[in-house]
C-alpha cells in the first residue's frame, strides 16, 4: 500500500540528495536550506561543503565619503576569498574622464558596476550613467535623458546565467530633485525608467503615486 502522506523526495537517501543539490547553482543551495531541517543540516554539514557549490564572490567594491553634498570620494576594494585578481584596476581609471571627485558608485550586480558621473559636459543635465566591468575594463555610457536630474534611485540588474544583457532601473520623482546620496522619501508620482543593453534605449512610464522607499 502506497504511503500517500510522504513526499517522494523524503524517500531519497542523504547521499543521493546531496548529489542532487551539488548540481544546482550556489544561490540555489542557499534556498535549499530553507526547505526543511533535514535539507538545512545536509547543506551545512562540514563533510558536504567540498562537494556542494561554493560562492564565486572574490571581493567587494566600496566608496567612502567626506560628508559634503558633492563629496570627494575614494573607491576601494576588499578581498573576501583570497581569489581577488591583483591586476584589476580597482581605481576604475580606465573610465572616460574618471575623477574620484565626480564619480558615485551606485550599484553592482554579478561583476558589473553602475556609476554616476556629474558635471560632465557631454550631458545636458550634467549627469552620465556608466556601466562597467572592472575585470575586462569594458564600459558603456548610457544615453542621456531629459529626466535624469529627477532620479532618486538607480539600480543595476544583470544575471549572466540567463542573459549577457543588463538592465538599469531609474526611479524618477516628478516633483523632487536629484538626491546624490540616494536617501529619503518622496510622495510625488513615480516613474521608472528602464534601460536595456540589448536595445540600447530607455523606456519609462508612471507606475505609482504612493510614498515608497527603496534601499
Amino acid at each position: 500500500m502506497r504511503d500517500k502522506g510522504r513526499s517522494p523526495v523524503s524517500k531519497l537517501s542523504d547521499d543521493l540528495l546531496v548529489e542532487i543539490i551539488s548540481r544546482v547553482p550556489y544561490k540555489s543551495t542557499r534556498c535549499c536550506k530553507c526547505v526543511s531541517r533535514r535539507w538545512r543540516d545536509l547543506v551545512s554539514h562540514p563533510d558536504h561543503r567540498k562537494k556542494l557549490p561554493r560562492s564565486t564572490l572574490a571581493g567587494i567594491f566600496y566608496q567612502t565619503f567626506r560628508g559634503e553634498r558633492f563629496p570627494a570620494m575614494l573607491c576601494g576594494h576588499q578581498s573576501v576569498s583570497g581569489n581577488w585578481c591583483t591586476s584589476m584596476d580597482c581605481s576604475l581609471s580606465f573610465l572616460p574622464n574618471c575623477k574620484r571627485v565626480n564619480m558615485y558608485l551606485l550599484d553592482s550586480c554579478n561583476g558589473l558596476l553602475l556609476c554616476l558621473f556629474w558635471n560632465q559636459p557631454s550631458h545636458v543635465n550634467g549627469f552620465d550613467y556608466v556601466v562597467c566591468n572592472p575585470a575586462t575594463e569594458k564600459w558603456v555610457t548610457l544615453p542621456a535623458t531629459t529626466w535624469s536630474s529627477k532620479v532618486r534611485t538607480a539600480r543595476l540588474g544583470f544575471d549572466p546565467s540567463v542573459s549577457s544583457y543588463f538592465h538599469v532601473f531609474l526611479f524618477v520623482s516628478t516633483t523632487g530633485v536629484v538626491d546624490v546620496n540616494m536617501q529619503g522619501h518622496d510622495t510625488g508620482k513615480k516613474t521608472v525608467g528602464v534601460y536595456s543593453s540589448r536595445t540600447g534605449v530607455w523606456t519609462h512610464g508612471v507606475v505609482w503615486d504612493n510614498p515608497l522607499s527603496i534601499n
